[in-house]
């Protein structure tokens, strides 16, 4: 079960990419928004510096992040397991 830190990092770390990923939509269809693109980068920045916390307790989130040198989060619960209370 994973506790309230890894859970609230977590929880930030998917609020911030929703957040790119939304805006990054936006910006297909209007690439001259500033206030989106400041948007887009902020939420960007924000998620990566979750991501670096996250991962400099928890370990990597991503195989691309392990590098090939770790593959510990298979020993985790997966993303579609509930979680029991």
């Amino acid at each position: 079960m994973m506790d309230n830190k890894r859970k609230s990092l977590m929880h930030r770390i998917q609020k911030y990419a929703f957040a790119a990923h939304e805006c990054a939509l936006y910006l297909d269809c209007h690439p001259e928004n500033k206030q989106a693109l400041e948007k887009h980068k902020r939420a960007t920045e924000m998620m990566r510096e979750a991501v670096s916390q996250y991962e400099s307790l928890y370990g990597p989130l991503t195989a691309e992040s392990a590098g090939g040198r770790d593959w510990s989060w298979v020993k985790t619960a997966w993303p579609w397991h509930r979680e029991e209370d």
